[in-house]
């Protein structure tokens, strides 16, 4: 039902959580898992102007480790996941990939790690779920799904 799994990361305790959940599933369906982890470009321009150029390769580094992350659990639960990192908006990067790849269900955290941005112009977890041409799994803390 679930042959391919798209788990979106950004180092909240939420995309653990759903990546947890995608683990399960990968499990029972014998899907293969695909991390992604999204350097937000926005921050990157926002940045330019009052902070050190600097951010943009912590942006950078954040994601990598992010990804580094998710793929040591995935490891210790005996699953070899691709990982991808990629540049943009994550909201569109996420649907974007998952509609022009082969991806049949997301994993997403409910909220992730930026508060600001949600609380701004949205949640990335409902524009994901509003705009997604694929399943799309909603995942709350770790503490509420077991």
């Amino acid at each position: 039902m679930f042959s391919h799994i798209l788990v979106p990361l950004d180092g909240s305790d939420n995309s653990m959580s759903a990546l947890n959940v995608a683990i399960k599933i990968s499990r029972y369906f014998g899907s293969k898992i695909t991390l992604m982890a999204v350097v937000d470009e926005a921050r990157m321009t926002l940045a330019a102007g009052n902070v050190p150029m600097d951010i943009q390769s912590e942006l950078r580094q954040h994601a990598r480790e992010v990804i580094a992350a998710g793929k040591k659990t995935t490891e210790a639960a005996g699953i070899d996941a691709e990982t991808v990192i990629d540049h943009g908006s994550p909201k569109n990067v996420i649907v974007e990939t998952a509609n022009k790849k082969d991806f049949d269900l997301i994993v997403i955290g409910k909220s992730g790690a930026d508060a600001l941005n949600r609380i701004l112009i949205g949640s990335t977890t409902a524009y994901v779920v509003r705009h997604a041409n694929v399943q799309v799994l909603v995942v709350n803390d770790e503490e509420k799904t077991e």
